[in-house]
């Protein structure tokens, strides 16, 4: 998932396209609570101003929307001090007594390590609630490290799949615009992704067309206008105005991975005048 931090020690990236498979990290906060013997286990990142629940176990129906605002969390400290946080009572720790989470279910000890990421500094924490107070035991506290290392790395290699796939696709779109020159060779023409964001432009369109980069650049809202009706008909034909230049025409076609084409030309009566 994506997480964002307000935090000088967090990156402020968004993971949270990237985390998919909840049910292994629910089985993982599920041994934490069998282990230390607790009522709720979490594992959880940020998110903006809230926190994600990756895995989690226990009873708390606070917990089934996976969303909470991350200020009235207790993980929202351990991200903060960014060490391993323990509180025997925390109905009377000055810390986290008052916050809306120990105030509304009764929260009696806590005891959370935060989860980093290099490269990305702290995302999130990992940490276990009992009703009661109790004094959590240095072997406890390792534990739950050692589980936060776990995470981390289940982590990584998720994040490492999602670079790749983004790779992937940024090769397979290169390939695509390198398809079309071969095909199209010395006739102006323009690619845009699906945002419409302008990814080339060939040099026939400066001495063909004799546009300048002002007028280049300005095709590209030109040919996401059009997209729509690309979409649906697979292909247009439109005259447009330029900037400096009389009329232009336009021929916009969808092609594969989620590129636009766009081929330009001058309308007739320019070319008859010329």
């Amino acid at each position: 998932m994506r997480t964002q931090v307000k935090n000088k020690n967090v990156d402020q990236t968004d993971h949270s396209n990237d985390i998919s498979n909840m049910a292994e990290f629910d089985a993982l906060a599920q041994s934490i609570t069998a282990k230390l013997n607790c009522e709720m286990s979490l594992i959880s990142i940020v998110n903006a101003d809230a926190l994600v629940a990756l895995g989690y176990s226990g009873d708390d129906p606070a917990a089934t929307g996976r969303s909470f605002q991350l200020r009235d969390t207790i993980c929202s400290k351990t991200v903060q001090v960014g060490r391993p946080l323990r509180i025997a009572d925390a109905q009377i720790d000055p810390m986290i007594c008052d916050m809306p989470a120990v105030v509304a279910h009764g929260i009696g000890a806590y005891i959370g390590a935060p989860l980093r990421l290099d490269g990305y500094g702290i995302i999130g924490a990992v940490c276990a609630v009992s009703k009661s107070a109790r004094l959590w035991q240095d072997g406890e506290v390792d534990y739950l490290i050692a589980v936060g290392d776990l995470v981390e790395s289940k982590i990584e290699r998720q994040l490492l799949r999602y670079e790749q796939k983004a790779l992937s696709v940024a090769l397979a779109e290169s390939d695509a615009i390198l398809t079309i020159l071969s095909e199209l060779e010395g006739k102006p023409l323009t690619v845009h992704n699906e945002a419409g964001d302008l990814v080339f432009a060939n040099s026939a369109l400066r001495t063909d067309l004799r546009l300048n980069t002002h007028e280049v650049l300005s095709l590209s809202k030109v040919a996401s206008d059009l997209v729509p009706e690309v979409t649906q008909n697979g292909g247009v034909d439109v005259a447009l105005p330029v900037p400096g230049q009389t009329t232009l025409n336009v021929h916009v076609s969808a092609i594969q991975n989620g590129l636009t084409l766009a081929q330009w030309s001058r309308a007739d009566s320019e070319v008859d005048s010329n």
